[in-house]
């Protein structure tokens, strides 16, 4: 999950949200940049930074490669599944074990279990004791490094400047997505899949070097998530899970079917669609803070809807995957700058955000899980891809649902 304070959750924004209009500047809000002011949200852009690195490079390439070694459609939609659910088991240890250690101890423990986790992966050549070996590093890994992730960048970042920081993140993030894939496509033809994933595992290792100097906060005993709040991460999650098993990994397949299972151009395509993405970028989260959530709400995900049906129907062209690969990454600021900076703020307003995000967390896994479940019967059963992409669609109702429930306190 790549994703969000309030004493009362009484207030509601309607359901439907009024038509576009002119974007004014002067919803009350400083219009002064503050995208580089929080020194210690810098270290986390930088370790974004690197991260998105190697999720570019590595975690992209994941599925894919297990197609290749030749692991059906339908098993490789199981073992998402089955990743999702350990997850979901090993995140139980996530608040012990910080309470411990603090939360960048858990950030940082969690980013090298992943990097360990690229490792174990390229011994991966069919269905086997590697492939089970790398499905419970990566749930260890995945478990402590996105809950710590995102309960650190709410807890630390500035609530009332959380569009410009979520979009100065992802806009990195999107620079990363030009030229790692292209990496990652030239080592495995040129190579193999160890130099592919140990570059991916260096990259994850060099994203700690930002965190060691950054402020290691303690996590209080008794801290709980209101109910109202827990709904909330928990429903944000689970829609926004479906939309990722169908949006992204039911994507990333049939993007690679549809080149060829040609690595090289996968890399290719992942790079035109950075390009795409980081055009988009920084424009869209001060448009956030500067009072016009609604209307980003809107248009963010009117447009994963038009990404969806783009994507279900073009999918089996290579010239219209590629179009449609494109348009994703550009859709992926606006949605993302929306949902995110409500879930942060949400996150940051409640007792706890790490206890928060394994509320929120774990009902990703159960979204993702579940949509991939959905994908591997479709599959198994002799359907098209198009309708495990098509799926993702309710998790795209679903997402905008519950941001236009959400009180307007909460920008």
């Amino acid at each position: 999950m790549r994703h969000r304070g309030l004493s009362s959750l009484s207030a509601t924004v309607p359901l439907s949200f009024p038509v576009l209009p002119a974007f004014p500047l002067d919803a009350g809000y400083s219009s002064q940049m503050r995208f580089f002011d929080n020194s210690t949200i810098n270290r986390t852009y930088l370790h974004s930074t690197l991260h998105s690195f190697a999720e570019y490079s590595g975690g992209a390439f994941v599925f894919v490669y297990m197609l290749k070694a030749g692991i059906a459609i339908p098993v490789v939609f199981c073992t998402i599944a089955l990743a999702q659910l350990t997850r979901l088991i090993m995140r139980q240890a996530v608040v012990p074990t910080v309470m411990r250690i603090g939360l960048r101890n858990g950030l940082i423990l969690g980013t090298l279990v992943d990097a360990a986790a690229y490792l174990v992966l390229s011994q991966v050549h069919g269905v086997g004791l590697p492939l089970a070996a790398y499905i419970l590093c990566l749930g260890f890994g995945s478990s402590f490094y996105w809950t710590c992730n995102h309960a650190y960048f709410a807890k630390l970042g500035d609530a009332e400047h959380r569009g410009a920081q979520v979009s100065v993140r992802e806009a990195f993030g999107a620079l990363t997505s030009v030229v790692a894939p292209l990496l990652a496509g030239f080592l495995f033809v040129k190579f193999n899949s160890f130099a592919a994933f140990a570059s991916a595992a260096a990259f994850e290792t060099l994203s700690v070097l930002p965190l060691w100097k950054a402020p290691n906060i303690q996590i209080e005993k008794d801290a709980q998530v209101p109910p109202q709040l827990r709904k909330l991460a928990i429903g944000f999650a689970v829609a926004d899970g479906v939309l990722a098993s169908s949006g992204y990994l039911a994507w990333m397949i049939a993007l690679f079917e549809s080149l060829g299972e040609n690595f090289a151009s996968y890399g290719g395509t992942l790079a035109v669609a950075g390009l795409a993405g980081a055009a988009m970028g920084l424009a869209i989260g001060r448009l956030v803070d500067l009072g016009h959530y609604k209307h980003i709400a809107v248009l963010g995900f009117t447009a994963v809807t038009i990404s969806i049906l783009v994507k279900a129907f073009g999918y089996q062209l290579p010239w219209t995957a590629v179009i449609a690969s494109a348009i994703g990454a550009m859709v992926a600021p606006i949605h993302m700058s929306a949902m995110m900076s409500r879930v942060y703020n949400l996150a940051k307003s409640s007792p706890c955000p790490l206890r928060y995000f394994v509320l929120g967390e774990g009902g990703w896994d159960v979204g993702t899980g579940g949509g991939c479940l959905v994908a591997a019967a479709l599959t198994y059963a002799g359907f098209s891809l198009f309708w495990p992409l098509l799926f993702g669609l309710i998790g795209c109702v679903l997402c905008y649902w519950l941001l236009s429930k959400t009180p307007d306190t909460a920008i």
